[in-house]
């Protein structure tokens, strides 16, 4: 039996050249089929996240609005709301020096502050100061 077993695995391996294994080989591993369908799969892939991408930029862009981090810019925008003029202004900088105070700012956002500095002997005027309190609504109209 182990006699008839060699005979056929020399007659199979005479029968195969090497030409042909070498063909089967190319065959199976990928040398069959064309590569445009997977490229285009993947350009499209790649512009569908490209588009995601610039869309949610866009979205967190919007969503958020910019800081103000200019005090001078601050000051602007709070006296668009506050109707103060600029003596008024220059009288509430030279109290918030006086108190230790970085901005007029915090005067007007703290009227303790502004009422302490109202009370101490500084270089503000007092009147001014007290016009600026009556406007704020902290100290009432005679």
């Amino acid at each position: 039996m182990g006699h008839h077993i060699g005979q056929f695995a020399t007659a199979a391996a005479a029968q195969l050249r090497q030409e042909d294994v070498f063909k089967s080989i190319s065959d199976n591993v990928g040398g069959a089929g064309d590569p445009t369908p997977f490229y285009a799969v993947a350009l499209v892939g790649a512009g569908i996240v490209l588009v995601l991408l610039v869309v949610n930029y866009f979205q967190k862009r919007q969503a958020s609005p910019r800081a103000v981090n200019h005090r001078g810019k601050l000051i602007k925008e709070v006296l668009k709301r506050v109707p103060l003029r600029g003596g008024e202004i220059k009288q509430l900088k030279l109290m918030a020096t006086d108190q230790g105070c970085e901005s007029p700012l915090t005067l007007v956002l703290c009227p303790s502050l502004m009422a302490k500095g109202m009370q101490d002997s500084g270089k503000a005027d007092k009147r001014v100061v007290m016009g600026v309190a009556r406007k704020m609504g902290i100290l009432k109209k005679k």
